[in-house]
């Protein structure tokens, strides 16, 4: 459920990103369209502004011209010649009419028309009004849309007792459209020639878009379109500093790119309204087709994505279930040799290192010798009390090598192990703890292990009896090779002592031999109190013996030693009412003082002791060991 969410909320983001960066594509895309459109509107307006500027220049020196003539003509003959030219020019010049007119709006034209018409009046009545040559449009009674320039006369002109004081030429309003470049944009356009307040002198397609009959640019801008008011305030400024520039409008829900050019006359500007579908529709198609590749690309990529993901985390899941199952396995694996261990091993005890806490299991005798649980430290103490180690380090308690401390410096890892033999302090137990790590804390720190004591008091038996003198009790020669052999090994520093008695066979020979083999067990017992518990007591062979003192003495504890196994063995011997004496010839070399090597030093104390058996017998020949 937990994976399964995080895959929703990484769906999720992957496509929030996708969404963000498409708007953002898109705005810049868009921005970059505009810039373009505006630019190459604001090029195709710039060159239309110059034709018109070239356009009306022609007109008005064309007027300029007639007024001229009109001025050296006297006769109403000349003036019919005149009117002629202008007739044969009307083809090359495409105009429409060619007038002179008043203040009251009669005219004569060169067609030879003349009166008065409402709808030019318009036309006429501008140019006084501004006093100057202007431009405008009407619509005919064809209903024909009209553009007419017109320029008032420097002298007032008289015609068939008809005073005129203007002149004027008209073109129909599709031949100013094609003179200034044809349609622009197939007609989906508006073109206006406006003035720096936004009043409108000249409008070209005004059916197509905007409003017909529209007079401020400004004002309409303002109340019938959707444009922001910086923006507004932006094209205001441009138009009245005849500057060049664009804007982005709304009109009738459709979308309108707004530039504006100066004309070079006078202040005014040529303003262009086109419907951004007709300058934009390649651009936006790429922008979609763009945006849909990209939306494709990235959807894919999210699905590959997922996918991924999915196919990781079932494979991290499958691994895992298998791990786990694993851990199952071997748990379950653990419990049933754990169960078959318990039915086999005398005694367990599980410690807690960390916890300081212990749960111990007896299976040897009927009740447990320790608590069945309690603190870790008292069951080391209970330990340390009753046991102490077998081998060469019986002068240490087996609790010390169970401290947490010591336990945690030599199981480090699941593969080690330790064991060892210990005998209890006053009776004949023998036994051997496996010691087992069975857990470890985040840090690595050993936290928990299991002790499995078993009893091996009948293979110690076994080995007393195969390694033992069967008369005396000591340590035999076989056993006396090995320990020798295992001190070498070892590089522990020993005292080894050879011993053989003096005057042995006339008392064995003399009171037989069960009175000898009574004698060799007090002397073997007597021994037995030279040495410590750690030490060794052999008795070689016949009445030979030999001592093995596991410590590095000095010559002066040597001489001590030995003086003392003389003095021991010098006492007489009671035995069934006899009172028997021997003496003892005594020989002694150290281990590695004497020699690196554990066969000289045995082959250099018994050297040592028959040279003292012969300075026993008076310098003669020491006479052999009894044989048994």
């Amino acid at each position: 459920m937990l994976q399964t969410k995080k895959l929703l909320a990484l769906a999720v983001v992957l496509a929030a990103l996708i969404s963000v960066a498409t708007i953002a594509y898109e705005n810049y895309i868009q921005d970059e369209i505009y810039q373009e459109s505006a630019d190459h509107l604001l090029e195709t307006y710039g060159q239309v502004a110059k034709t018109f500027t070239l356009f009306a220049q022609r007109n008005w020196n064309v007027l300029a011209d007639w007024d001229s003539e009109l001025q050296s003509i006297a006769e109403e003959k000349d003036v019919a010649a005149l009117w002629q030219e202008l007739v044969e020019r009307k083809n090359s010049w495409q105009y429409s009419d060619f007038y002179m007119f008043n203040e009251d709006c009669q005219f004569l034209t060169a067609s030879g028309r003349q009166g008065t018409q409402d709808n030019i009046r318009s036309a006429f009545l501008k140019m006084y009004e501004k006093k100057e040559p202007c431009v405008s449009a009407y619509i005919a009674s064809s209903d024909q849309r009209k553009i007419v320039f017109a320029i008032p006369l420097s002298e007032a002109f008289t015609l068939d007792g008809v005073t005129y004081t203007g002149v004027a030429v008209s073109y129909d309003n599709e031949v100013v459209e094609r003179l200034l470049g044809e349609v622009i944009f197939d007609g989906e356009s508006d073109c206006y020639i406006t003035r720096v307040d936004g009043s409108i002198l000249l409008s070209l397609e005004p059916e197509t878009e905007f409003s017909e009959g529209m007079e401020d640019l400004f004002g309409f801008l303002e109340a019938k379109t959707m444009m922001p008011q910086e923006d507004q305030s932006r094209v205001q400024q441009d138009i009245a500093e005849t500057k060049s520039g664009s804007a982005m409008c709304i009109y009738r829900g459709s979308k309108y790119y707004l530039v504006y050019e100066p004309v070079g006359i006078k202040d005014w500007s040529i303003v262009g309204a086109v419907n951004s579908a007709v300058v934009d529709s390649g651009m936006e198609k790429v922008k979609r087709v763009t945006i849909l590749v990209l939306v494709i690309l990235f959807s894919m990529l999210l699905v590959t994505t997922i996918t991924i993901l999915i196919i990781s985390m079932r494979a991290r899941l499958d691994r895992e279930r298998q791990a786990r199952q694993q851990v199952e396995d071997k748990k379950k694996l653990a419990e049933q040799l754990f169960q078959g261990m318990t039915r086999i091993v005398d005694r367990f005890a599980v410690g807690d290192l960390s916890k300081d806490r212990y749960e111990y299991h007896e299976n040897q005798f009927d009740g447990p010798i320790y608590p069945e649980t309690g603190r870790y430290q008292d069951l080391l103490d209970g330990i340390t009390k009753h046991y102490r180690l077998l081998g060469n380090a019986e002068d240490v308690h087996a609790g010390r090598l169970l401290t947490p401390e010591y336990l945690r410096s030599v199981l480090k890892t699941e593969q080690d192990s330790m064991k060892f033999e210990y005998c209890d302090q006053d009776q004949n137990i023998y036994k051997v703890m496996h010691v087992i790590p069975m857990e470890w804390d985040a840090e690595g720190a050993l936290t928990k292990v299991m002790m499995i004591a078993q009893d091996i008091g009948e293979r110690v038996a076994l080995e007393t009896m195969a390694n033992t003198d069967g008369l005396t009790g000591l340590f035999n020669g076989r056993h006396f090779g090995t320990v020798l052999q295992e001190k070498e090994k070892k590089k522990f520093p020993f005292v080894l002592f050879y011993l053989d008695l003096d005057r042995f066979k006339p008392i064995n020979d003399t009171y037989g031999h069960d009175m000898g083999d009574k004698l060799l067990k007090e002397v073997a017992a007597r021994l037995q109190r030279c040495i410590r518990s750690k030490d060794h007591a052999f008795r070689i062979g016949g009445d030979e013996f030999a001592l093995l003192i596991g410590a590095d003495l000095d010559e002066a504890h040597c001489q001590q030693l030995r003086d003392r196994i003389r003095q021991e063995l010098s006492q007489p011997f009671y035995l069934e009412g006899q009172v028997l004496h021997v003496g003892v010839s005594c020989g002694y070399a150290a281990y590695p003082r004497d020699s690196s090597r554990a066969t000289e030093v045995r082959i250099l104390a018994d050297q040592r002791m028959y040279a003292q058996k012969e300075e026993h017998h008076g310098g003669g020949p020491a006479s052999g060991p009894a044989k048994r």
